[in-house]
């Protein structure tokens, strides 16, 4: 507040400022939680990804090896699991020719922070993840292999890539590893 000095009182013009300051704050102050409101999330915030449902596509590995039949797949989503230790179905069948050739049966898993989940596979393996803005992914070594997955949702196709990356130790320094193979999933929202 501004005050005259010889009277420690405030102005009449200094006074109308003042309200006119603190009305202004007022104003900015409703109109920023109104917007909040509205959007729901910070600015820049990503909505999470809408995994709930079956998706129909084809698995397809690189580099493509001659005589391999298609691989169609079928993928049923629970949704997004919001609460640590909560989990959601993902089941994955995968067939050749019409016929059943695989079936992965997992449950996909709140872990305790904002981003974190884990896959459970069954048997004691759970798998970390991580909800990177709309990106699900994953980094796991088995054996000298080091596979690197991500899944991302947009609008109603679903995208999901494996690299299988040949594991070499980094003793000092930079190491440049070889990329193996890519195992891409590409399927579309049943409605």
């Amino acid at each position: 507040m501004v005050y005259n000095l010889s009277t420690e009182r405030m102005l009449p013009r200094q006074l109308g400022w003042v309200r006119c300051r603190r009305a202004l704050g007022v104003l900015l102050a409703v109109g920023l939680l109104a917007i909040g409101s509205l959007v729901g999330r910070p600015a820049g915030a990503q909505s999470p990804p809408e995994l709930a449902g079956t998706w129909k596509g084809t698995l397809v590995n690189l580099p493509a090896r001659p005589g391999v039949s298609t691989v169609e797949v079928t993928i049923q989503l629970g949704a997004l699991p919001d609460v640590p230790g909560r989990c959601s179905p993902w089941k994955t069948t995968y067939r050749e020719g019409g016929a059943v050739r695989g079936v992965k049966d997992y449950q996909l898993c709140r872990g305790d922070g904002a981003t974190e989940f884990f896959v459970d596979e069954g048997g004691g393996v759970r798998l970390r993840a991580n909800l990177l803005g709309d990106v699900l992914a994953s980094v796991f070594k088995m054996g000298s292999i080091l596979l690197v997955t991500h899944l991302r949702v947009r609008d109603d196709m679903l995208e999901e890539e494996i690299f299988s990356i040949a594991d070499a130790p980094a003793d000092t320094g930079l190491v440049t590893m070889p990329v193996r193979s890519i195992q891409r999933i590409v399927a579309v929202r049943q409605r």
